[in-house]
């Protein structure tokens, strides 16, 4: 293809596409036989042609013709799996989408780069195509040809490929990745979404008509799926809520009142309604501002009411989501209760009162009975589901208020009874107990609430604990008390039994039978006194059964004296029952009350050592202001203090004095419940056995990996793995049903983000950064083989380390005392222990900054340093290791200056600035280097503002103070802070100013960050892109 003839090239064009079209000739040579196609094809492959015609487009590039037939022969090429292989390795699909704004008149040119499109998504890797379709210069491309047919584009072929293109664009949109939003795609396809349902003055629709033929009725379903999808993008929220989709959404959530419609035909209106109503359950939690303002609720409660009615519905009930809908209004209700279910599975207040103040929950149940009839007549999984989303928007419009609960006598009675049925099955008793409602609330505890508001409604007597009051009738109604005596025939209930199957009594019991009366969670004290009576339960009821007995015999009869005394015998047993529970709910009460004396003694002591150690503190800060409040006499005394402790230390000095570190190698450190440090032991599973006779493979054992997720701590794997051992399971054993045996379940490890895995020499042989990346620790042994002697291996044993290094955008960085507990707190949520004297933090805090448009930012408050902290001094590896993985630094320095204690130099703001950029360099010299911003604090303190003004100036011209400090406090590199900032955490003096700062330098840092990676990238894909001209062009 790099002849210069043109004619040769559309000549090689016609002989690849007459592989596919041959006709044998009409006259053979004798002894010869004609190739077949089928050959030539298969030589094509094997031949890479396909792949030497996607990088021979660049040199057809300003020629259109020879294009079009290039296109043509890859048209034909791209119907084989294996052509189109290797064309993605040659990038055809990114290829293909920029050249599709290429001037052509015919149009052949769009319709034969997007069916060579769709073949490579038919017979090639998906996610690939898409990733090489994921630049913005080629969704740019995408749009604009989309947009051109859209407008200009008015044959039936144009449609088509409309619609061709909108396809690729929502599988684009499916990755998070591809920037629909920064292209402007996104914004085009829910416009057209939403048109011409809301009438809008936009110009991406001005003119626009649709002629609502098969192509457009296509085109409508593909926008909504589009929108489906962009709703699950957090970042396209605002655009969903700009254009209008909830209006245009909820257009379709109305009955369908004519057998016929000006614009769709009965039949695609009813598609489009279950289309829009399915992805409105998808739009709406992600815009539930949107929903309550355009009284959703009320539409969907409405629509609901026209699908339970009589009249007829005009669809046909042949969509996809009609399915098993045909001839009724099932899939409309299905997909609406499936809107509701969405936004009640928010748990926002907001939803659920709404729909409580019109009437949902009596709606609902309504809507329950139907579908439970209608399962009656004939059972379908649409039927079934509808059951399932009401019960769950039930519990939750009921959850949130437990009055509103109880008082839907009907709505307790249905769904105890279900449960009662569900309680048979063994799983249905574990999901009980593991259940959790609001505040924790266990099913236990709701069952006792439900109790005793029915006891309270039937009128029976109980004291102010819940205790027993009446113990010969301790569950009788004030109903059944008010009744008298009335003898009825054996075949009529009494009262006692009536009440068991009008009260929610018994099916209470009958659930806490399968739950079990021990080992309940989450039930106090009162709780307990009435889980002693609902115990005993059916004595007291069967006591209420012989008590009626009793009343009808001696109202009839004079019972002879045996008689009479067995009947005192058995309502004495019911008095002894009675008396039984009230001794059983007065040691519960002595028990409950023990605790609470217990624990107010506790409280009491804790109290008690909080004040002394508030007057401890008191007192140093008296101390404190009494040796600071003279900053002349200060310098005085140390200069007098300094000159008594050299006259005091002897002359001679030891040489080649040692100076010894206080950390213990290989020991894993604790600050308070923080750990940053665990050795660990893993070993890869055994292989099985291999089988001699048949030549058959042991399986391979497991591997042990360790895998970042988020919420997890160091201490957290060590409660839960007390031992810290790791082993992966052992492959299985070939056998005659299965020679080769399967591999060994691996053990996963989750271990928290910032995880540097160490060997036991202290090399890192692991990093884990991100959430889901994983890192292999061990492997799985090899199975029993030919090569092995069909022996198993062993698996891989070691012991690591993994030590944790804090992930954040901000470090602050200071010497003790400095206030850095005190900052955290005023610029975040965060509440560290803050004190007025040293080491007020022992273990690294992290808090995060939260701005109006929900902006986050991490800042780690480290503990303070002190000089020496890079020699390991005061744990200094432990704390600046840290350091190392924070974005920017916040220095923080006392404007006074700082002293660690009566033997230590006192330093001024100055020199502490100093110090700690020492520390950090000598520490790690890349420290350095890292965006950094100074932060003055106290200064509220006197004579605050002419230190300042002082260390401005030294900041300003350091060189010109150098030469009077130390020489090792000077550092050969020193910071460049973007900002230096007065603050004070005591009157909130420059803290907003602060956030400000910080915001500014993370977001110029990402910007930085993301132009150098924009650059890489591109030159990335140019240096790729004359590699393959050039390899092209040699080949």
């Amino acid at each position: 293809m790099r002849v210069p003839s043109s004619q040769v090239k559309i000549q090689i064009c016609k002989s690849i596409v007459n592989f596919y079209n041959m006709e044998l000739p009409g006259k053979l040579l004798s002894g010869y036989q004609p190739t077949s196609a089928n050959y030539k094809i298969l030589m094509a492959e094997a031949g890479g042609l396909a792949e030497a015609l996607v990088l021979a487009l660049a040199l057809v590039e300003n020629q259109l013709t020879e294009k079009l037939w290039v296109l043509k022969a890859l048209q034909h090429l791209s119907t084989s799996e294996k052509n189109c292989g290797r064309m993605v390795k040659a990038q055809a699909a990114s290829r293909l989408c920029l050249d599709l704004n290429c001037a052509d008149p015919s149009g052949q040119l769009v319709f034969r780069s997007s069916d060579i499109l769709w073949n490579l998504l038919e017979n090639a890797s998906k996610e690939e195509i898409v990733n090489q379709l994921r630049s913005l210069e080629c969704v740019q491309a995408l749009k604009e040809v989309f947009l051109g047919l859209l407008t200009r584009g008015f044959r039936h072929c144009d449609h088509q490929l409309r619609n061709d293109l909108l396809v690729i664009a929502t599988l684009l949109a499916e990755n998070p990745a591809v920037p629909m939003i920064e292209s402007g795609f996104a914004k085009l396809l829910i416009v057209l979404a939403t048109f011409p349902e809301v009438k809008l003055p936009n110009p991406l629709v001005k003119g626009l008509k649709l002629t609502y033929s098969y192509e457009d009725f296509e085109m409508k379903k593909l926008l909504f799926n589009a929108i489906g999808i962009l709703s699950k993008d957090p970042s396209a929220a605002q655009l969903l809520r700009e254009n209008h989709v909830m209006p245009a959404l909820l257009y379709y959530v109305k009955q369908n009142q004519n057998p016929g419609f000006p614009d769709w035909s009965a039949a695609q209106y009813e598609q489009l309604q279950l289309h829009a109503i399915a992805v409105l359950a998808s739009v709406a939690p992600a815009l539930v501002d949107k929903y309550l303002s355009c009284q959703a609720s009320t539409l969907l409660l409405v629509f609901l009411e026209w699908c339970m009615g009589q009249d007829p519905s005009f669809g046909q009930g042949n969509s996809f989501h009609g399915t098993g809908g045909r001839g009724n209004k099932h899939a409309q209700m299905r997909y609406s209760l499936r809107v509701l279910r969405s936004v009640v599975a928010l748990y926002d207040d907001a939803v659920s009162i709404n729909l409580c103040d019109q009437g949902a929950i009596s709606q609902l149940l309504d809507i329950l009975k139907y579908a439970a009839d209608k399962c009656k007549e004939k059972e379908s999984a649409i039927l079934l589901e509808i059951q399932a989303d009401i019960l769950f928007i039930l519990s939750v419009l009921c959850e949130n208020d437990v009055h509103r609960k109880l008082k839907e006598k009907n709505l307790c009675n249905i769904i105890l009874g279900i449960l009662v049925e569900f309680s048979d099955n063994p799983e249905t008793t574990s999901h009980m107990n593991i259940w959790r409602g609001k505040r924790d609330q266990t099913a236990a505890n709701l069952l006792i609430q439900l109790w005793r508001q029915e006891e309270l409604d039937l009128g029976v007597r109980r004291d102010k604990d819940g205790k027993i009051v009446d113990i010969r009738r301790p569950i009788a109604t004030s109903f059944q008390k008010q009744q008298k005596v009335i003898p009825v025939p054996a075949s009529c209930p009494s009262f006692a039994i009536m009440e068991i199957s009008e009260s929610i009594r018994a099916k209470i019991y009958s659930l806490f039978c399968k739950l079990g009366f021990e080992n309940l969670p989450g039930l106090s004290a009162k709780d307990f006194v009435t889980l002693a009576i609902i115990q005993r339960y059916i004595d007291f009821k069967i006591g209420e059964v012989w008590s009626e007995i009793c009343a009808e015999i001696k109202e009839e009869f004079k019972p002879v004296t045996s008689d009479e005394r067995n009947l005192e015998l058995i309502l004495k047993v019911s008095e002894n029952t009675g008396k039984a529970v009230i001794a059983l709910q007065n040691e519960v009460l002595e028990r409950h009350l023990h605790h609470e004396i217990q624990e107010e003694e506790k409280m009491y002591k804790e109290i008690q050592a909080s004040h002394t150690q508030r007057e401890l503190i008191n007192k140093s800060w008296e101390n404190f202001l009494t040796w600071t409040s003279n900053y002349q006499a200060l310098k005085k005394a140390r200069k007098l203090q300094e000159v008594l402790l050299e006259a005091s230390s002897p002359k001679e000095q030891i040489e080649n004095e040692l100076e010894h570190s206080t950390d213990s190698p290989k020991l894993h450190t604790t600050y308070s419940n923080f750990i940053d440090s665990l050795r660990v032991y893993v070993r890869g599973g055994t292989g099985g056995m291999g089988y001699p006779n048949l030549g058959g493979e042991g399986g391979r054992g497991g591997d042990v990996w360790f895998v970042a997720r988020e919420r997890t701590t160091l201490k957290s794997i060590r409660e839960k793995y007390p031992h810290k051992r790791f082993v992966a399971g052992t492959g299985a054993n070939s056998s005659v049903k299965a020679l080769k045996g399967e591999k060994g379940k691996d053990c996963e490890v989750h271990v928290p983000l910032g995880i540097s895995v160490l060997d036991d020499d202290g090399k890192q042989i692991g990093e884990l950064n991100a959430a889901g990346e994983r890192f292999l620790a061990a492997r799985g042994g090899l199975g029993g083989s030919l090569a092995t002697n069909f022996l198993p291996c062993k698996g891989q044993r070691r012991t690591v380390h993994l030590d944790l290094k804090l992930l954040a955008d901000v470090g602050l960085v200071g010497f003790p005392n400095a206030g850095k507990s005190s900052l955290l707190s005023k610029i975040s949520h965060a509440k560290p222990e803050t004190a007025n004297y040293a080491f007020t933090t022992i273990q690294p805090e992290l808090g995060k900054i939260m701005y109006t448009d929900y902006k986050q930012i991490s800042v780690a408050d480290l503990p303070g340093l002190i000089e020496g902290a890079h020699a390991n001094r005061g744990m200094g590896h432990k704390f600046l290791k840290h350091v190392e993985r924070t974005k920017q630094l916040l220095l923080v320095v006392d404007i006074s200056g700082f002293q660690l204690s009566v033997k230590t130099q006192f330093r001024t703001a100055f020199e502490t600035v100093l110090l700690l950029t020492k520390e950090l360099e000598l520490y790690k010299e890349e420290l350095v280097t890292k965006p950094a911003i100074l932060a003055i604090n106290k200064m509220d303190l006197p004579c605050a503002k002419n230190n300042l003004d002082q260390l401005m100036t030294q900041l300003e011209n350091p060189q010109d103070f150098l030469h009077l400090l130390e020489e090792e406090m000077i550092p050969t590199n020193t910071l460049e802070f973007r900002e230096v900032i007065p603050v004070s955490t005591y009157t909130g003096e420059g803290i907003e100013e602060l956030k400000t700062c910080l915001r500014k330098s993370i977001d110029e840092q990402a910007e930085q960050l993301n132009e150098e990676y924009r650059k890489k990238k591109l030159l990335l894909l140019q240096t790729s892109r004359e590699e393959q001209i050039s390899r092209s062009w040699h080949s």
